[in-house]
């Protein structure tokens, strides 16, 4: 790994400065808002019952908005939803958006991913974008009560302890989101100290395609003993976007948004 890119000076460290380079640039941001947009007016047409998981759910509370370095949507909802998931699915391609089939992981594992393509929502952008929905199974847990859990099988034996009561989540609860507004958990606190999502210090999530840069900037923190973040203005840091302009679904179906693979 290079770290010629990122040399800090100690007399002129400055986190703000250091964490900017895994922060998602304001124009990307701005399309991945989008994006929800149109979807999140999809899932509330159809009925179905989603709530901010993961991530997302965190950085509703903590951010306000997304992780300012998270480059993905999580979202649950109840298994007793699937049925209308799958109605609209028959009709997502008509608004710009499509399931991620190149994905290993299968609707049937518990898991359903997509991603944009239409013009409306792009814009000209040309870069992956992603959104998972997580199944969420009801399970009567003693000591524990009626809960969501992972649907999948594989997640459910990867995160044991990431599973939400379902009074913690129902009535749900409306948070600002960035530019949007959408539902999440009624009480997200139980699920984030058992999950380890936490309020007072941030890590940065490694994915794959910004594996090498995050990396980096861990390593560079965690030198300065730095890492994991609990500097306040990073931990109220809202993620930079571009100022969009956001439509009623007609506009994203009716020719404006015309289909391009």
């Amino acid at each position: 790994m290079q770290m010629e890119s990122m040399q800090v000076d100690q007399s002129d460290l400055n986190i703000e400065n250091i964490v900017q380079a895994v922060v998602v640039n304001p124009y990307r941001r701005s399309v991945y808002y989008r994006f929800m947009h149109v979807f999140i007016e999809l899932l509330e047409k159809f009925d179905i019952r989603y709530f901010a998981h993961s991530g997302t759910m965190l950085g509703c509370v903590r951010h306000k908005g997304f992780i300012p370095w998270d480059d993905d949507i999580d979202l649950m909802i109840p298994e007793e939803d699937v049925s209308k998931l799958y109605a609209m699915v028959e009709v997502i391609q008509e608004y710009g958006i499509k399931q991620n089939l190149r994905s290993s992981i299968k609707p049937e594992d518990g898991i359903w991913q997509f991603m944009p393509f239409g013009n409306s929502i792009m814009e000209g952008f040309d870069g992956y974008l992603g959104l998972d929905i997580f199944i969420g199974e009801t399970i009567n847990v003693e000591n524990e009560g009626i809960i969501f859990h992972y649907k999948s099988s594989d997640f459910r034996r990867w995160y044991k302890k990431r599973f939400v009561k379902v009074d913690d989540v129902f009535p749900r609860k409306r948070y600002f989101f960035g530019p949007l507004s959408i539902w999440g958990m009624r009480d997200p606190q139980a699920y984030f100290c058992r999950s380890g999502f936490m309020m007072e210090e941030a890590i940065i999530g490694v994915h794959k395609a910004s594996k090498a840069k995050a990396e980096e900037v861990i390593s560079i923190l965690t030198e300065h003993n730095l890492y994991p973040i609990r500097d306040k203005k990073i931990l109220s840091m809202t993620s930079p976007y571009q100022e969009t302009e956001f439509f009623d679904l007609d506009y994203y179906r009716d020719g404006k948004s015309q289909l391009s693979n």
